[in-house]
């Protein structure tokens, strides 16, 4: 997980870690992408939790995003 109430634990290399967005599979590294507390759907349960999850834009995030979990955003 790559978040800290002390930004200065975070290191260039943490940031460089490589990863796949969520929503369009596009891989990319941290530091490029938008990270937001974002909700997602338990497959077994179909409970809906919130988690921090890092998508490769802001495109990405709206679109993972259920129109009404975006509140006044939408």
């Amino acid at each position: 997980m790559l978040h800290s109430l002390l930004p200065a634990q975070f290191v260039s290399q943490n940031l460089q870690t490589p990863c796949r967005c969520p929503e369009c599979e596009r891989r990319f590294v941290y530091q490029d992408g938008v990270m937001s507390l974002a909700h997602y759907r338990e497959v077994d349960s179909g409970k809906v939790g919130q988690a921090l999850i890092c998508f490769c834009s802001t495109t990405c995030l709206l679109g993972w995003e259920h129109p009404t979990m975006l509140g006044l955003m939408h």
